[in-house]
């Protein structure tokens, strides 16, 4: 089974870019103010894809998985940028991006109030919060560097929009009521 439908595993992220020549990678993060990532931290990606960067599964030991664990972790523009152990170089790190990065649902670091994984939001019922009527659901977040966008699709047409999840929008998530209430203004949808 793929870490991907292995319901006990959670992506907390992605591998992006290489930098420099001695393996580092960007890093995205699903969760901002997320405790997921720390030296020391075992992450588990897609063995069939990434069997060349070899490592056992001593920690975790799911099966079709390979562990990297974080060797170091520096900041380049607000954003981590990460060493780990067995990515020897930037050949190996370009191979790694675009990586899904897990962890077993019991390790996730639990957030401060008010903050929430991008997996808690999807599926959520978006509803225009001065008339409580049903906008759709939130189908995807999207990460754009000025800000994460929520992906609601429409409940009366199905057509697909995204509505910045910043303060002046979102008002307020319900993960009890399975709801997230949106100001909308003219224009946005």
């Amino acid at each position: 089974m793929s870490l991907a439908k292995d319901n006990t595993m959670v992506s907390v992220g992605k591998v992006g870019a290489a930098v420099g020549l001695k393996g580092e990678t960007k890093v995205r993060l699903y969760a901002e103010e997320s405790e997921n990532l720390y030296e020391g931290a075992v992450l588990l990606v897609d063995g069939k894809k990434y069997r060349e960067l070899g490592g056992d599964n001593a920690v975790y030991g799911v099966d079709g998985s390979i562990e990297l664990e974080v060797k170091s972790i520096r900041y380049q523009k607000g954003r981590p940028v990460v060493k780990f152990y067995n990515v020897a170089d930037r050949t190996a790190a370009e191979k790694l991006t675009g990586a899904e990065l897990y962890i077993p649902e019991s390790e996730l670091a639990e957030l401060e109030p008010g903050h929430y994984y991008y997996r808690d939001l999807i599926g959520l019922r978006a509803r225009d919060s001065e008339s409580g009527e049903i906008i759709g659901d939130v189908n995807d977040m999207i990460d754009n560097p000025s800000q994460t966008l929520l992906e609601v699709v429409l409940a009366e047409d199905s057509r697909k929009v995204l509505i910045p999840y910043v303060d002046a929008f979102i008002k307020e998530v319900s993960l009890e009521d399975g709801t997230i209430d949106i100001t909308l203004i003219p224009g946005l949808i």
